[in-house]
Protein backbone atom coordinates (compact mmCIF):
# COMPACT_ATOMS: atom_id res chain seq x y z
CA UNK A 1 0.00 0.00 0.00
CA UNK A 2 1.18 3.32 -0.85
CA UNK A 3 2.32 6.02 2.01
CA UNK A 4 0.50 9.09 1.99
CA UNK A 5 3.97 10.63 2.30
CA UNK A 6 7.64 10.10 1.02
CA UNK A 7 9.59 7.44 2.61
CA UNK A 8 12.80 8.51 2.74
CA UNK A 9 15.67 5.69 2.91
CA UNK A 10 19.29 6.62 3.80
CA UNK A 11 22.95 4.91 4.97
CA UNK A 12 26.50 5.22 5.37
CA UNK A 13 27.83 7.68 7.31
CA UNK A 14 26.10 10.45 9.49
CA UNK A 15 26.96 13.09 6.44
CA UNK A 16 25.82 10.38 3.82
CA UNK A 17 22.70 9.79 5.71
CA UNK A 18 21.79 13.60 6.29
CA UNK A 19 23.46 14.33 2.36
CA UNK A 20 20.62 11.57 0.69
CA UNK A 21 17.77 12.94 3.31
CA UNK A 22 18.22 15.94 2.00
CA UNK A 23 18.60 14.84 -1.56
CA UNK A 24 15.36 12.49 -1.72
CA UNK A 25 13.38 15.29 0.38
CA UNK A 26 14.58 18.63 -1.24
CA UNK A 27 11.50 20.62 -1.87
CA UNK A 28 9.71 19.61 1.41
CA UNK A 29 13.04 20.67 3.54
CA UNK A 30 12.93 24.39 1.45
CA UNK A 31 9.19 24.21 2.50
CA UNK A 32 9.71 23.39 5.86
CA UNK A 33 12.13 26.22 6.32
CA UNK A 34 10.11 28.59 5.13
CA UNK A 35 7.57 27.37 7.06
CA UNK A 36 8.99 28.06 10.68
CA UNK A 37 11.40 30.74 9.78
CA UNK A 38 8.50 32.66 8.44
CA UNK A 39 6.42 31.50 12.33
CA UNK A 40 8.85 33.05 14.19
CA UNK A 41 8.99 36.00 12.61
CA UNK A 42 5.05 36.59 12.79
CA UNK A 43 4.85 35.12 16.57
CA UNK A 44 8.37 35.20 17.92
CA UNK A 45 8.95 38.40 15.99
CA UNK A 46 12.73 37.23 15.21
CA UNK A 47 14.12 37.59 11.70
CA UNK A 48 16.28 35.15 9.88
CA UNK A 49 19.26 36.84 11.46
CA UNK A 50 18.35 36.39 14.85
CA UNK A 51 17.15 32.83 14.84
CA UNK A 52 20.77 32.03 12.57
CA UNK A 53 22.71 33.64 15.64
CA UNK A 54 20.53 30.93 17.79
CA UNK A 55 21.79 28.12 15.93
CA UNK A 56 25.20 28.64 16.70
CA UNK A 57 24.26 27.22 20.04
CA UNK A 58 22.62 24.13 19.42
CA UNK A 59 25.51 23.53 16.96
CA UNK A 60 27.89 23.81 19.64
CA UNK A 61 25.85 21.84 22.37
CA UNK A 62 25.07 19.01 20.00
CA UNK A 63 28.76 18.58 19.14
CA UNK A 64 29.71 18.02 22.36
CA UNK A 65 26.78 15.62 23.16
CA UNK A 66 26.51 13.16 19.43
CA UNK A 67 29.26 15.13 17.05
CA UNK A 68 27.60 13.00 14.18
CA UNK A 69 24.35 14.41 14.70
CA UNK A 70 26.14 17.75 13.60
CA UNK A 71 27.39 16.10 10.29
CA UNK A 72 24.64 14.53 9.53
CA UNK A 73 22.64 18.24 9.64
CA UNK A 74 25.42 19.39 7.59
CA UNK A 75 24.57 16.91 5.02
CA UNK A 76 21.07 17.58 4.87
CA UNK A 77 21.99 21.28 4.55
CA UNK A 78 24.31 20.53 1.46
CA UNK A 79 22.22 18.61 -0.31
CA UNK A 80 19.71 21.09 -0.41
CA UNK A 81 21.76 23.93 -0.63
CA UNK A 82 20.57 25.96 2.59
CA UNK A 83 22.52 27.49 5.27
CA UNK A 84 23.85 25.16 7.80
CA UNK A 85 22.27 26.95 9.88
CA UNK A 86 18.75 26.95 8.54
CA UNK A 87 18.66 23.05 9.22
CA UNK A 88 20.24 23.48 12.63
CA UNK A 89 17.91 25.88 13.77
CA UNK A 90 15.11 23.74 12.55
CA UNK A 91 16.02 20.72 14.69
CA UNK A 92 16.57 23.13 17.28
CA UNK A 93 12.83 24.23 17.14
CA UNK A 94 11.33 22.62 20.47
CA UNK A 95 13.80 24.75 22.35
CA UNK A 96 13.04 27.89 20.39
CA UNK A 97 9.47 27.94 21.27
CA UNK A 98 11.22 29.18 24.78
CA UNK A 99 11.57 32.67 22.88
CA UNK A 100 8.20 33.48 23.81
CA UNK A 101 6.74 30.67 26.07
CA UNK A 102 2.84 32.37 25.34
CA UNK A 103 2.82 30.66 21.77
CA UNK A 104 4.07 26.88 23.03
CA UNK A 105 1.55 24.33 21.55
CA UNK A 106 1.40 20.74 20.87
CA UNK A 107 -0.05 18.25 22.96
CA UNK A 108 0.45 14.67 22.31
CA UNK A 109 -0.73 11.09 23.99
CA UNK A 110 1.53 8.58 24.69
CA UNK A 111 0.68 4.81 25.73
CA UNK A 112 1.91 1.48 26.19
CA UNK A 113 1.21 -1.98 27.36
CA UNK A 114 3.61 -5.04 28.65
CA UNK A 115 3.43 -8.60 27.56
CA UNK A 116 1.53 -9.27 30.44
CA UNK A 117 -1.57 -7.32 29.58
CA UNK A 118 -1.27 -8.01 25.42
CA UNK A 119 -3.43 -10.81 23.99
CA UNK A 120 -0.27 -11.82 22.11
CA UNK A 121 2.20 -11.62 24.73
CA UNK A 122 3.90 -8.69 23.24
CA UNK A 123 5.00 -5.04 24.07
CA UNK A 124 3.06 -1.66 22.42
CA UNK A 125 3.50 1.77 22.57
CA UNK A 126 1.91 3.91 21.15
CA UNK A 127 1.30 7.88 20.40
CA UNK A 128 -0.76 10.50 18.69
CA UNK A 129 1.58 13.60 17.84
CA UNK A 130 -0.79 16.53 18.06
CA UNK A 131 1.43 19.55 16.54
CA UNK A 132 0.54 22.93 14.06
CA UNK A 133 -1.67 21.67 10.93
CA UNK A 134 0.95 23.57 9.01
CA UNK A 135 3.60 21.15 9.09
CA UNK A 136 1.63 18.16 8.23
CA UNK A 137 2.52 18.11 4.41
CA UNK A 138 6.23 18.57 5.00
CA UNK A 139 6.45 15.54 7.11
CA UNK A 140 8.37 12.28 5.87
CA UNK A 141 9.18 8.71 6.81
CA UNK A 142 12.83 8.23 6.93
CA UNK A 143 14.63 5.11 7.59
CA UNK A 144 18.01 5.98 8.21
CA UNK A 145 21.16 3.30 9.72
CA UNK A 146 24.73 4.92 10.53
CA UNK A 147 27.32 2.52 9.79
CA UNK A 148 27.29 -0.45 11.87
CA UNK A 149 24.38 0.78 14.07
CA UNK A 150 21.02 0.04 14.08
CA UNK A 151 18.42 0.90 11.36
CA UNK A 152 15.30 4.16 12.76
CA UNK A 153 12.60 4.22 11.56
CA UNK A 154 10.72 7.73 12.18
CA UNK A 155 7.77 9.90 11.21
CA UNK A 156 9.63 13.37 10.93
CA UNK A 157 9.14 16.74 9.64
CA UNK A 158 11.70 17.06 6.41
CA UNK A 159 14.97 18.07 7.29
CA UNK A 160 14.89 17.30 11.11
CA UNK A 161 16.71 14.19 11.53
CA UNK A 162 15.19 12.98 15.02
CA UNK A 163 11.67 12.78 16.26
CA UNK A 164 9.43 9.57 17.36
CA UNK A 165 10.52 6.12 15.77
CA UNK A 166 11.58 2.86 16.43
CA UNK A 167 15.04 1.27 15.90
CA UNK A 168 15.94 -2.44 14.05
CA UNK A 169 16.79 -3.85 17.58
CA UNK A 170 13.11 -3.10 19.02
CA UNK A 171 13.48 0.13 20.94
CA UNK A 172 10.62 2.03 20.21
CA UNK A 173 10.51 6.35 21.43
CA UNK A 174 7.20 8.17 21.84
CA UNK A 175 7.25 12.21 22.83
CA UNK A 176 5.24 14.74 25.00
CA UNK A 177 6.25 18.54 25.18
CA UNK A 178 6.09 19.65 28.90
CA UNK A 179 6.72 23.03 30.32
CA UNK A 180 7.82 24.41 34.13
CA UNK A 181 8.91 27.49 35.72
CA UNK A 182 12.37 26.65 35.27
CA UNK A 183 12.44 26.58 31.29
CA UNK A 184 14.44 28.70 29.61
CA UNK A 185 15.95 29.75 26.32
CA UNK A 186 19.56 28.55 27.28
CA UNK A 187 22.01 26.18 26.56
CA UNK A 188 20.35 22.72 25.22
CA UNK A 189 20.91 19.70 23.63
CA UNK A 190 18.02 20.04 21.19
CA UNK A 191 14.73 17.10 22.20
CA UNK A 192 14.60 16.49 18.66
CA UNK A 193 18.33 15.80 18.68
CA UNK A 194 18.24 13.80 21.86
CA UNK A 195 15.23 11.62 20.53
CA UNK A 196 17.48 10.36 17.48
CA UNK A 197 20.74 9.40 19.64
CA UNK A 198 17.89 7.44 21.98
CA UNK A 199 16.58 5.49 18.80
CA UNK A 200 20.90 5.15 17.96
CA UNK A 201 21.43 2.90 20.48
CA UNK A 202 21.93 -0.55 20.15
CA UNK A 203 20.16 -1.38 23.77
CA UNK A 204 17.65 0.20 25.94
CA UNK A 205 19.78 0.62 28.50
CA UNK A 206 22.13 2.66 26.00
CA UNK A 207 18.77 4.30 25.05
CA UNK A 208 18.22 5.26 28.66
CA UNK A 209 21.34 6.29 29.18
CA UNK A 210 21.49 8.68 26.51
CA UNK A 211 18.61 10.35 27.60
CA UNK A 212 19.44 11.24 30.86
CA UNK A 213 22.60 12.32 30.18
CA UNK A 214 21.50 14.97 27.76
CA UNK A 215 22.05 18.66 28.73
CA UNK A 216 18.81 20.68 28.58
CA UNK A 217 17.39 23.87 30.27
CA UNK A 218 13.51 23.11 29.36
CA UNK A 219 11.67 20.18 30.14
CA UNK A 220 10.03 17.55 28.17
CA UNK A 221 9.39 13.72 28.38
CA UNK A 222 9.51 10.74 26.76
CA UNK A 223 8.44 6.78 26.59
CA UNK A 224 10.73 4.18 25.49
CA UNK A 225 9.89 0.71 25.33
CA UNK A 226 11.97 -2.50 24.42
CA UNK A 227 10.90 -5.81 24.14
CA UNK A 228 8.84 -6.45 27.64
CA UNK A 229 9.48 -3.57 28.82
CA UNK A 230 8.54 0.60 28.82
CA UNK A 231 9.55 3.20 31.24
CA UNK A 232 8.66 6.87 30.55
CA UNK A 233 11.05 9.44 31.47
CA UNK A 234 9.74 13.31 32.28
CA UNK A 235 12.32 15.58 32.31
CA UNK A 236 13.09 19.17 33.36
CA UNK A 237 16.03 21.10 33.88
CA UNK A 238 16.95 20.35 37.56
CA UNK A 239 16.15 16.46 37.55
CA UNK A 240 13.87 13.21 35.65
CA UNK A 241 11.36 10.89 36.81
CA UNK A 242 11.14 7.87 36.17
CA UNK A 243 7.69 6.46 35.90
CA UNK A 244 7.66 2.48 35.41
CA UNK A 245 4.21 1.04 34.29
CA UNK A 246 1.44 0.11 36.93
CA UNK A 247 -0.29 -2.99 36.38
CA UNK A 248 1.44 -3.47 33.24
CA UNK A 249 0.35 -0.22 31.41
CA UNK A 250 1.74 3.11 31.06
CA UNK A 251 0.00 6.47 30.17
CA UNK A 252 1.60 9.92 30.02
CA UNK A 253 0.75 13.77 28.56
CA UNK A 254 1.36 16.69 28.59
CA UNK A 255 1.28 17.49 32.55
CA UNK A 256 3.87 16.85 35.09
CA UNK A 257 3.05 13.11 37.31
CA UNK A 258 6.23 12.23 38.49
CA UNK A 259 7.86 12.17 41.98
CA UNK A 260 10.81 14.46 41.08
CA UNK A 261 8.33 17.09 39.80
CA UNK A 262 6.71 17.87 43.30
CA UNK A 263 8.88 21.37 43.42
CA UNK A 264 8.16 22.98 40.00
CA UNK A 265 5.29 24.76 38.45
CA UNK A 266 3.25 22.93 35.92
CA UNK A 267 2.48 25.98 32.98
CA UNK A 268 1.75 24.03 30.03
CA UNK A 269 -1.43 22.67 31.73
CA UNK A 270 -2.83 26.04 31.94
CA UNK A 271 -3.17 26.15 28.27
CA UNK A 272 -3.43 22.87 27.58
CA UNK A 273 -5.76 21.41 30.02
CA UNK A 274 -6.84 18.59 27.88
CA UNK A 275 -4.07 16.94 29.04
CA UNK A 276 -5.90 16.03 32.37
CA UNK A 277 -8.97 14.41 30.46
CA UNK A 278 -6.74 12.52 28.00
CA UNK A 279 -4.69 10.89 30.31
CA UNK A 280 -7.46 9.95 32.70
CA UNK A 281 -9.39 8.68 29.40
CA UNK A 282 -6.02 6.77 28.31
CA UNK A 283 -5.61 5.42 31.49
CA UNK A 284 -9.53 4.29 32.18
CA UNK A 285 -9.12 2.57 28.66
CA UNK A 286 -6.37 0.99 29.12
CA UNK A 287 -7.19 -0.58 32.93
CA UNK A 288 -10.40 -1.92 31.12
CA UNK A 289 -8.92 -4.61 29.40
CA UNK A 290 -6.09 -7.31 30.19
CA UNK A 291 -5.86 -8.74 26.34
CA UNK A 292 -4.82 -5.46 24.36
CA UNK A 293 -3.89 -5.94 20.36
CA UNK A 294 -3.01 -3.24 17.79
CA UNK A 295 -6.82 -2.75 17.31
CA UNK A 296 -7.44 -2.06 20.91
CA UNK A 297 -4.71 0.28 21.02
CA UNK A 298 -6.65 1.74 17.97
CA UNK A 299 -9.47 2.34 19.53
CA UNK A 300 -7.92 4.30 22.91
CA UNK A 301 -6.49 6.49 19.51
CA UNK A 302 -9.29 7.49 18.17
CA UNK A 303 -11.34 8.79 21.63
CA UNK A 304 -13.34 11.90 21.05
CA UNK A 305 -14.04 12.58 24.70
CA UNK A 306 -14.03 16.52 24.56
CA UNK A 307 -13.98 16.70 21.23
CA UNK A 308 -11.89 18.59 19.49
CA UNK A 309 -9.35 19.02 22.78
CA UNK A 310 -9.47 15.23 22.72
CA UNK A 311 -7.03 12.06 22.59
CA UNK A 312 -7.81 11.97 18.62
CA UNK A 313 -6.93 16.06 18.48
CA UNK A 314 -8.85 18.08 15.97
CA UNK A 315 -8.77 21.66 14.81
CA UNK A 316 -10.54 24.53 16.97
CA UNK A 317 -12.88 26.41 15.45
CA UNK A 318 -11.73 30.15 15.24
CA UNK A 319 -7.92 29.98 16.23
CA UNK A 320 -5.66 31.75 13.52
CA UNK A 321 -4.15 29.51 10.94
CA UNK A 322 -0.41 29.57 12.74
CA UNK A 323 -2.62 28.07 16.00
CA UNK A 324 -4.44 25.34 14.41
CA UNK A 325 -3.35 22.07 15.80
CA UNK A 326 -4.52 18.55 15.22
CA UNK A 327 -3.20 14.70 15.18
CA UNK A 328 -0.75 15.37 12.55
CA UNK A 329 -0.05 11.57 12.89
CA UNK A 330 -0.68 8.60 14.77
CA UNK A 331 2.05 5.79 15.23
CA UNK A 332 1.57 2.17 17.00
CA UNK A 333 4.82 0.11 17.56
CA UNK A 334 5.31 -3.47 18.49
CA UNK A 335 9.18 -3.84 19.42
CA UNK A 336 8.69 -7.42 19.23
CA UNK A 337 7.35 -8.04 15.94
CA UNK A 338 9.97 -4.73 14.52
CA UNK A 339 5.92 -3.19 13.87
CA UNK A 340 6.03 0.14 12.72
CA UNK A 341 2.67 1.54 11.85
CA UNK A 342 1.87 5.48 10.84
CA UNK A 343 -1.11 7.82 9.83
CA UNK A 344 -1.40 10.90 8.02
CA UNK A 345 -3.48 13.39 10.11
CA UNK A 346 -6.38 12.07 12.64
CA UNK A 347 -6.47 8.16 13.01
CA UNK A 348 -10.48 8.19 13.13
CA UNK A 349 -10.69 8.81 9.42
CA UNK A 350 -6.87 7.77 8.35
CA UNK A 351 -5.35 4.79 7.66
CA UNK A 352 -2.31 3.00 9.50
CA UNK A 353 0.59 2.50 7.08
CA UNK A 354 3.10 0.37 8.09
CA UNK A 355 6.77 1.47 7.06
CA UNK A 356 8.84 -2.28 6.82
CA UNK A 357 12.68 -2.11 8.30
CA UNK A 358 15.04 -3.02 5.09
CA UNK A 359 15.70 -6.60 4.67
CA UNK A 360 19.18 -8.01 6.82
Amino acid sequence: MATPFPVVTASGTHYECGYQHGEQAKDLVKRNIDYYYGWWSRNLKMDRDAVNQRADSVIRVTKEYAPGLVEEMRGVADAVDVGFEEIASINGRYELAWANPEQLMGGCTCIAALPSVTSGNKTILAQNWDYRVGVRDTCIALKVKVDTGPEVIMHTEAGIIGHKGMNSEGVGLGINAMVCDLDRLGESVPFLLVCRKVLGSGRFSEAVRSFLNAKRSVSYNVMIAGEGVAVDLEAHPADTSIINPYGGILVHTNHFIGDRSFKVRDNFVKAEPSSINRYVVALEKLKSSSGHTVESFKEVLTDHYDHPTSICYHTTPGHEPDHQEETVSSVIMVPEDRLFMVTNGPPCINKYHRIPFSAP
